[in-house]
């Protein structure tokens, strides 16, 4: 397509990154960062339309993402990346977050474009990712001077199993805010539609917002299909515009779905439960420690994203939260959370300074490969 009047391309890779697909490129395939950019972004994937069907995008939050991959000159990092959501219904890219499933394959794209040296048996990276100002540690299987696709390593939400590869985001705390509680307190109240609801604002990998699912009406084991009721997902959004409203986000809560339409994620936590599956499988409460749904672009989570994953797990092991009073009892090293299709496991260190909790840091193991690697077309659209 070289010199063609009516499309464009992008050379890039799909990559599935633990429950996460996208795209992953240089940032040189791409215009400068700023509404040129989004607008390209946009077309490529399709939006906005639900199903994303005249694009990239699969119609998800969690298949419609963007990741420009750089090698980095800052000292002792190796590679550099930003995180974009592409939403699926609005024309918006959000790039205040980053994408903790995603972050899994970045070491994979990487190593197949040259940008760190591997070797057998496995790669060991320090990321820098730009959106939160976080440094990740990461450990790659390598097999023939490539990415390991083959193993033993099982993720809910994947069918199969694939070589393991451990990312651990070092001080996580504060990544969109700055704060590891940004409103300065472990529970605030919000209003909508004159009910006054008790939250949770925690920043930890991403910032999240947590409240109580009972407090919706739910028992928090529904299934993404049960939440999908217009109704359910408008108050849940308002909530989540109410806590950006709080916070100095956006001056109208009504304003987040377009200006904060990826972070913060909402989520909604229950005690550990015993509940069904999307996959016909069921999770037994005996092997978890929190129940949580996720909603994230305004879409019922297929699984969890990962890095509210990490939020939670967090939050869970700080005394006075709402994911506090749920988890189960002890200093937990390894949060297990019970989630739509089975359960996932996030490490997490904190401790106290000064009387203060720290994260020091959040771990999670996840699997990744490569799915396509070429060109992407788009059409030319206005000044593209």
């Amino acid at each position: 397509m070289t010199g063609s009047t009516q499309q464009g391309t992008v050379d890039g890779m799909l990559i599935r990154g633990g429950t996460s697909k996208g795209l992953y490129v240089a940032p040189e395939e791409l215009p400068p960062a700023g509404d040129r950019r989004d607008r390209l972004l946009v077309e490529l994937f399709g939006t906005p339309d639900p199903l994303q069907i005249d694009g990239l995008g699969g119609g998800n939050s969690h298949t419609s993402k963007v990741m420009v991959v750089e090698a980095s000159d800052r000292p002792e990092i190796d590679v550099e990346y930003t995180f974009g959501q592409i939403a699926v219904e609005n024309p918006t890219v959000d790039w205040t977050g980053n994408c903790g499933n995603l972050t899994s394959g970045v070491g994979v794209y990487a190593i197949l474009n040259g940008l760190v040296e591997a070797d057998a048996p496995e790669a060991n990276l320090r990321l820098y990712n730009t959106n939160t100002d976080t440094v990740i540690e990461q450990t790659v299987p390598v097999v023939d001077g490539e990415p390991a696709v083959r193993g033993d390593y099982a993720i809910d939400g994947v069918p199969g199993t694939g070589a393991r590869i451990d990312s651990y985001f070092r001080d996580p705390s504060g990544a969109v805010t700055g704060d590891l509680l940004p409103s300065g307190s472990l529970v605030d109240e919000v209003t909508v539609q004159g009910e006054t609801y008790e939250v949770s604002l925690v920043d930890v990998a991403n910032l999240n917002v947590f409240l109580r699912a009972s407090d919706l009406g739910l028992d928090g084991t529904e299934l993404p299909a049960a939440m999908d009721d217009p109704e359910l997902l408008e108050r849940i959004e308002l909530l989540r515009g109410a806590a950006c409203e709080l916070l100095g986000l956006v001056e109208d809560r009504r304003d987040a779905v377009d200006e904060r339409a990826a972070i913060p994620q909402i989520a909604l936590v229950s005690e550990p439960q015993s509940a069904e599956c999307t996959t016909g499988d069921a999770v037994d409460a005996a092997d978890v420690d929190v129940t949580s749904r996720i909603v994230t672009t305004q879409t019922p989570h297929h699984s969890y994203a990962m890095t509210g994953a990490m939020c939670l797990a967090a939050a869970s092991q700080l005394p006075g939260t709402i994911p506090n009073e749920f988890v189960r009892d002890g200093d937990l090293t390894d949060v297990t959370i019970g989630h739509p299709k089975g359960r996932i496991t996030v490490g997490v260190e904190t401790t106290t300074t000064d009387g203060e909790p720290t994260v020091e840091h959040v771990r999670v193991g996840r699997t990744s490969r490569l799915l396509v690697d070429g060109d992407m077309f788009y059409r030319y659209v206005d000044d593209l």
